[in-house]
């Protein structure tokens, strides 16, 4: 398994804003087409408003696969984007291997 580990800086106060937008409409969309959440934070103490969120994918095809359907799916250009893309500062992603003693999504 590999893991898309997504951090992105948001506007002062606008987290919840981001969150509720991923909860409501994001998460259902990543989901239809096999993509796991391992993991979804954001900052308490430290670089304040950051959000980092963790997608598992069984193998780079499948990530390629799925992000292109996530991507031409008519919810996330209609629904999803519009409440997002005005909240981001900036974004990182990278691409991380599993260790072997750790446990894979359900």
């Amino acid at each position: 398994m590999i893991y898309d580990m997504r951090t992105y800086d948001l506007k002062p106060g606008s987290v919840p804003e981001y969150m509720s937008a991923v909860e409501e409409v994001a998460l259902k969309i990543r989901q239809d087409y096999g993509i796991k959440l391992a993991g979804w934070y954001y900052t308490d103490i430290g670089r304040l408003n950051r959000i980092v969120h963790i997608w598992g994918y069984k193998d780079y095809s499948h990530f390629e696969e799925s992000r292109n359907k996530v991507r031409s799916d008519p919810r996330w250009a209609k629904d999803y984007l519009p409440r997002v893309k005005n909240l981001i500062l900036s974004q990182q992603d990278m691409i991380m291997n599993g260790a072997n003693f750790f446990p894979e999504p359900k």
